[in-house]
């Protein structure tokens, strides 16, 4: 390691910047929003444009024309250059007789100290560097940290700065309580969860009242239920909320429409517990679903209860959502891309589209009473869209109940099997021939879709393609 990171208090000196064009601008502006003071020696005599830009930042800046000299370095906290050549020489070697740390834009070998790739969230900023060698790297990098950290993080710090004083007071009342332990569960816990998902003033207040029961909770350890949506099956479709609940969990409950793809997200330590059902198995009921969860939570774990597509389409996030709030237990609930809207977009159909679809019906063949008892009357609306879950081996009923309520057989159709996934496939044809095409799709899990905007899909225009191509 060459260059050490270090954070500088900007408000201790000035930085002095030296040159003009894009470079000197970028880091210009990057220099007043972290609050510096600057003295800008600029070559160029009008850059009123810059300094207008620059103005509504915190901290002074002034601007002399020309190239400072050692009088005008002595005293600044660093140096920046971005002059050109000859100029830069000079500079660095200036500085480095005051011992003034120098960064020459682009020229490592110039310089004392290099601007890393920075992601800034207020009080909590995360800096990558590569020692000059490769910044299209540590921008890359920057790029994929910033992907992962919640927006909230550095809000959440800040709100922690404002109780360290109080809590510092508590742990003099407490000698056994620990402040990493206290603050692990703050971090990890629901407070945290409640600050991430946007109810800051309830995660204040909660804070606040931890830090009063401080004596009596030094040792209990709170646990939490976040219910995620693990969406369609491909694992870059993971909202970045469900992957922070996934790295954080202590339990993963996850059902059989969740691929190891997606469980490789989770943190490697975490506990994997299948609680789904698999065709012609028996499967463990909502009822003991529910229990173990609560239990789960009740011992102090981190639990996720890991769904397919969306928790609230068909996925009875709603039931366990009352059952662990009768129990007192935090939940907090993660929506999921829903199979609906990501497997139809992969395929490139529009679920409405203006003047000829414009409802969207969302509904399951896998009721407990039966496809057959399903209500079709409400669907027959030429205009609404239908999306039928769990009806790949349902496919006949659809078809006949569609019918019957008056929906023309001619309507375009399509069987969605296995969306997102490497192994997807979409069959496209008539409501007539739907039972055909779920059994060409193969295995599920799929979707049946009916409407005039399947016609509007990629598949569907590939096979009238096609067929133009055989009639030619």
């Amino acid at each position: 390691m060459r260059f050490l990171p270090v954070f500088l208090d900007l408000t201790s000196g000035p930085i002095v910047l030296v040159g003009s064009g894009t470079a000197a601008t970028a880091k210009l502006h990057l220099l007043r929003a972290a609050g510096a003071h600057v003295r800008w020696f600029s070559p160029e005599i009008d850059v009123a444009e810059e300094l207008l830009l620059a103005s509504h930042y915190a901290g002074r800046i002034g601007i002399a024309i020309g190239e400072p000299g050692e009088d005008d370095l002595a005293g600044a906290l660093a140096v920046v250059s971005a002059a050109g050549s000859g100029i830069d020489e000079r500079i660095a070697q200036r500085a480095r007789a005051l011992s003034v740390p120098v960064n020459v834009v682009d020229r490592p070998d110039l310089s004392t100290f290099v601007f890393p790739a920075i992601v800034d969230r207020g009080d909590v900023v995360v800096a990558t560097g590569t020692g000059g060698a490769s910044p299209v790297l540590a921008r890359r990098l920057r790029e994929r940290i910033e992907a992962i950290l919640p927006a909230r993080i550095g809000e959440f710090a800040a709100m922690m700065s404002r109780y360290r004083d109080r809590i510092a007071a508590a742990r003099k009342r407490y000698p056994g309580l620990s402040l990493r332990r206290f603050w692990e569960r703050v971090i990890d816990g629901p407070i945290g969860a409640a600050f991430h998902a946007g109810r800051t003033r309830d995660a204040e207040a909660a804070l606040a009242m931890a830090i009063d029961n401080a004596g009596t909770s030094a040792t209990k350890t709170e646990g939490i239920v976040h219910l995620v949506g693990a969406g369609p099956g491909d694992p870059d479709l993971l909202t970045l909320r469900a992957l922070h609940a996934l790295q954080a969990a202590d339990a993963i409950f996850y059902d059989d429409l969740v691929g190891p793809d997606i469980l490789g997200r989770a943190r490697r330590d975490a506990e994997l517990i299948f609680v789904g059902k698999r065709k012609g198995e028996p499967g463990i009921g909502q009822a003991e679903i529910n229990r173990r969860l609560a239990a789960a939570a009740k011992a102090g774990r981190r639990v996720v209860r890991l769904k397919g597509g969306d928790p609230f389409i068909f996925g009875r996030g709603g039931e366990e959502l009352e059952h662990l709030r009768q129990e007192g237990i935090p939940v907090h609930v993660v929506p999921g891309i829903t199979a609906a809207l990501g497997c139809a977009a992969e395929a490139g159909l529009p679920l409405t589209f203006r003047s000829e679809a414009t409802r969207l019906a969302l509904v399951t063949a896998n009721t407990a009473e039966g496809p057959d008892n399903v209500d079709w009357n409400g669907l027959a609306d030429p205009q609404t869209t239908v999306i039928v879950y769990m009806g790949l081996t349902a496919a006949e009923d659809v078809r006949r109940g569609l019918i019957g309520a008056g929906r023309d057989p001619q309507t375009p159709a399509a069987v969605l099997a296995r969306g997102t996934r490497p192994d997807a496939v979409t069959a496209v044809g008539r409501l007539d021939d739907l039972p055909a095409l779920a059994a060409s799709a193969g295995d599920g899990p799929a979707l049946l879709v009916i409407g005039y905007v399947v016609a509007r899909s990629e598949p569907w225009r590939t096979q009238q393609d096609a067929a133009i191509e055989v009639a030619a």
